[in-house]
């Protein structure tokens, strides 16, 4: 399958976006961790762990998403990154794994809706 050159730029808006996902995914482990730990030793403290872990989960289908819509600007694979592309998981994004991918997925979305 021939590389489409506007395909380029939105392989790197989605890889910049994964890096950035992976990062705020590790955060989220480390806190979760933490919290976990600290619940063990104060009971109490188990409610907030467990909003870190829904945090977490939430994170971890964003970075899903990121990673398919790179895994598909990579192929070529147009289609998918159509059906994949969606204003709102940007918004998600944007809420759960921080500035940089909601960013990069705002900025693509354009671009992936211009693809024919």
């Amino acid at each position: 399958m021939s590389q489409r050159p506007e395909l380029g730029s939105i392989k790197t808006y989605m890889l910049v976006a994964l890096i950035f996902a992976v990062i705020a995914l590790i955060g989220y482990i480390v806190a979760a961790g933490m919290y976990i730990i600290a619940a063990m030793i104060f009971p109490p403290m188990a409610a907030v762990g467990v909003i870190f872990i829904i945090l977490l989960v939430v994170d971890l289908l964003v970075f899903r998403r990121i990673y398919k819509m790179y895994k598909a600007a990579k192929e070529g694979d147009v289609a998918t990154l159509k059906s994949l592309n969606s204003v709102g998981w940007a918004i998600v994004a944007l809420l759960f794994s921080g500035l940089i991918p909601g960013i990069m997925l705002l900025i693509a979305h354009g671009p992936i809706e211009r693809l024919q």
